[in-house]
């Protein structure tokens, strides 16, 4: 068995969808309207970071895709009320809890009052 089946192995389904999600997504190619190339480079990155660094605390705690990845259908991170927390990010997730993600200076909170459920970020549209 390689190194990378046999991390692949230890991760949760959970974890495994949401890294594999992100590693299908270029960095040179915004997915949804509303990033700019550079925005979205950094979100990118940072979202990889946070799946490998917090991923597995996060699945445990009951983070979702949706929250933390999503954007809207048609509008993408246009409509920010349909955009999960870590869509935009600027900066790298520092801690995780049951009720927030703190990046940077701010607390993202998980259960913002209105936002919508629309599509995670890598399957902008697939459908």
């Amino acid at each position: 068995m390689t190194a990378a089946a046999l991390i692949d192995t230890t991760l949760s389904p959970t974890v495994l969808a949401w890294s594999q999600g992100l590693a299908s997504l270029s960095p040179g190619q915004p997915p949804c309207p509303g990033f700019k190339p550079e925005e979205w480079a950094t979100t990118l990155t940072n979202a990889r970071r946070f799946v490998d660094d917090h991923g597995a605390e996060a699945d445990r705690l009951g983070w979702d895709a949706l929250t933390l990845f999503g954007v809207h259908p048609t509008s993408g991170i246009r409509r920010g009320d349909w955009s999960g927390v870590l869509m935009p990010c600027a900066y790298p997730v520092r801690e995780v809890t049951t009720e927030f993600l703190r990046v940077h200076l701010w607390r993202c909170q998980r259960n913002k009052p209105g936002r919508g459920r629309g599509v995670a970020v890598w399957e902008f549209g697939r459908g």
